[in-house]
């Protein structure tokens, strides 16, 4: 019996860990700080003011991303920026924003919208938006 119950505690363990490196993956403001270093910051600058080293050569300006909020009544809206980031919208309807397809690997988490809807959303892009709305100012 307690070869059983150490078997099972043991097992518990492990099952917490791997969710637990997947959260740690994509779900927690050092992952979205990271994604952001890698796919962000060339144009929006590190610190998310729209002063990367590409932003030049861009045939439209980068949003400062530290404004969305201000630019939206105070209110971070994360439904639209999920949207943006994620491409909603069709192909070039965010000029020279990238497509982010490869953030899709991480696995999926559900994303609940203003209006309750759940959408199954890849974790990385719900971390990258997290991270944005730290960046506030």
């Amino acid at each position: 019996m307690r070869l059983v119950l150490a078997l099972a505690v043991a097992l518990g363990f492990g099952l917490l860990a791997g969710c637990t490196e997947e959260a740690g993956r994509f779900g927690g403001s050092e992952s979205g700080s990271r994604l952001f270093a890698q796919n962000c910051a060339a144009c929006h600058g590190a610190d998310g003011r729209a002063e990367g080293g590409v932003a030049a050569g861009l045939e439209q300006a980068p949003a400062d991303l530290t404004l969305i909020a201000e630019r939206n009544g105070g209110r971070f809206p994360a439904d639209d920026v999920l949207a943006k980031i994620h491409g909603y919208g069709g192909p070039g309807h965010f000029g020279d924003m990238p497509d982010f397809a490869d953030l899709e690997a991480g696995g999926t988490v559900m994303w609940e919208t203003q209006n309750g809807q759940k959408i199954a959303t890849p974790s990385a892009l719900v971390a990258l938006v997290s991270y944005l709305e730290g960046l506030q100012r």
